[in-house]
């Protein structure tokens, strides 16, 4: 993945709700931004709680490094009220403002729904853009299955701490949200890759 940003590449992920792209992909897109890459993270929906959770967004992107665009911010909603034209369409105009050179989404296999249709909404999206595309599983419930091991492995032993920060910023929701359970994924991913530590993703598609 070393060869993308060579020249500050840019990277663009979408996330259902605050905290799945950090939880998802956080090691990662920390990792990417020591590189060079400029990252944007994209939050299709605020469900609740708006306002604390849209300071929790801002403080995880930050850890990461990353900018952050929300894309229904009007007011709090969920992805699976709005209607799949509405989100291609904004998520085509995301995409012709970032211009990315890697995309990073939900995977299709994911058990919760909305993450699903943010995946399907994503490849719309992608439809005529020439870019690298990576899916990642943000649902806890998938973390011992093996669908959730992908088939890509991104070493993130130098940004773990950073992912867990990430995380760790959103204080409405970290009853549900288990960092010890994150450090041992990552290091169970490590073992079956040769690293400390890694994430894993679903290649969609790669150029070479």
């Amino acid at each position: 993945m070393n060869r993308l940003f060579e020249d500050s590449g840019r990277v663009l992920a979408f996330g259902a709700h605050p905290d799945d792209i950090e939880v998802g992909a956080g090691g990662l897109l920390a990792r990417l931004v020591e590189e060079g890459a400029t990252v944007t993270m994209a939050v299709v929906s605020v469900p609740n709680n708006m306002e604390v959770r849209k300071r929790e967004a801002e403080q995880g992107a930050a850890t990461l490094g990353a900018k952050l665009r929300f894309v229904f911010d009007e007011k709090p909603n969920r992805v699976e009220d709005i209607p799949m034209h509405e989100l291609v369409r904004r998520f085509d105009q995301l995409v012709a403002d970032v211009q990315p050179d890697l995309v990073v989404t939900h995977c299709q296999n994911d058990l919760h729904w909305d993450h699903g249709l943010v995946h399907r909404a994503t490849i719309s999206a992608l439809r005529r853009t020439t870019c690298d595309l990576l899916a990642f599983i943000s649902s806890p419930e998938m973390n011992a299955h093996v669908r959730g091991y992908g088939n890509c492995f991104a070493d993130v032993t130098k940004t773990i701490e950073t992912k867990v920060r990430a995380i760790s910023a959103h204080q409405s929701q970290l009853s549900h949200l288990d960092l010890d359970s994150t450090r041992d994924l990552a290091r169970a991913m490590g073992r079956i890759s040769g690293h400390a530590y890694a994430e894993t993703f679903e290649v969609l598609r790669v150029r070479i």
